[in-house]
């Protein structure tokens, strides 16, 4: 079950401070950064605020539109958002409940980090293929617990604060057809698509679509329906008993022991015990 405390999308431990939007289910301190795990519900929303602290988000379910200085962001699975000290903003949450990881960076890393390679002075939002796969590993080490995983933990921080100073600040909005792909590919991601077919179905060359695609989200698009179909498996890991035959069938691999290679190298943890560590929530 969640746990009562409230936050906001870049908060972690220190959410009685923050406006209140959402649940915690768990978090943890180390390395310098503030990790939790946090679930919103549908329809809500965030009013107007910020924060003291800089702060990231990846968001692994659901979706919401942030408003950073009257620009909307479409922030959906796979996005990523990194926002300085100060940074004013509001969320809306869509009609789905949204399941973020949270990273709040303390000042002391802050600068630490700083010293290496500053940290961007302005709000980066995008999209990267690789982050969501990330935030999965760490909420699944958040509820490890063990010596290890603070360590990791520390690690996928650092990575995930990297991704997001490379990502730029890509809008749908000035590439509608890309957005079209995009929602076709939420919706039919169990489907065989073609690469023809979308580029098609969206009005421009393959080549084109291709070189569009990366730039927006940051990998190709099979990269993309690959972690669809993880990230739909995951949930029917956690929230059924369905065999796992059944699953890796209904998410589109070819058969169970793809399924699970695929799955471990995504989400660092084979599909049996990525099971047991979540039911247990």
């Amino acid at each position: 079950m969640y746990q009562t405390s409230s936050v906001g999308t870049n908060d972690a431990l220190a959410a009685q401070l923050r406006p209140s939007a959402g649940a915690r289910v768990c978090s943890r301190e180390t390395g310098g950064f503030a990790i939790a795990e946090a679930r919103y519900p549908a329809h809500g929303r965030s009013r107007w605020h910020s924060h003291d602290l800089a702060g990231l988000a990846v968001v692994t379910g659901g979706g919401y539109v942030k408003r950073i200085h009257r620009t909307s962001h479409d922030c959906v699975p796979g996005s990523i958002t990194l926002e300085p000290p100060g940074v004013s903003h509001e969320e809306s949450y869509g009609i789905a409940d949204v399941c973020v990881l949270l990273v709040e960076i303390l000042p002391w890393r802050h600068q630490s980090i700083g010293e290496g390679s500053p940290l961007p002075d302005a709000p980066i939002c995008g999209r990267n293929g690789t982050a969501v796969a990330l935030a999965r590993r760490a909420m699944t080490e958040l509820r490890a617990g063990d010596s290890a995983s603070a360590l990791v933990l520390e690690g996928i921080a650092l990575e995930l604060v990297g991704l997001a100073s490379r990502t730029g600040l890509p809008s749908r909005l000035s590439r509608p057809w890309l957005a079209r792909v995009t929602d076709r590919l939420r919706a039919e991601f169990r489907a065989e698509l073609t690469l023809a077919d979308l580029a098609h179905g969206a009005g421009v060359h393959p080549a084109h679509l291709t070189r569009e695609f990366r730039a927006e989200h940051g990998c190709s698009i099979g990269e993309y329906v690959r972690q669809l179909r993880i990230e739909w498996a995951a949930a029917r890991l956690a929230g059924s008993t369905e065999p796992l035959t059944f699953i890796a069938e209904q998410a589109g691999f070819c058969d169970q022991s793809h399924f699970t290679r695929v799955f471990s190298r995504q989400m660092g943890i084979a599909p049996s015990r990525y099971r047991a560590v979540h039911r247990r929530d």
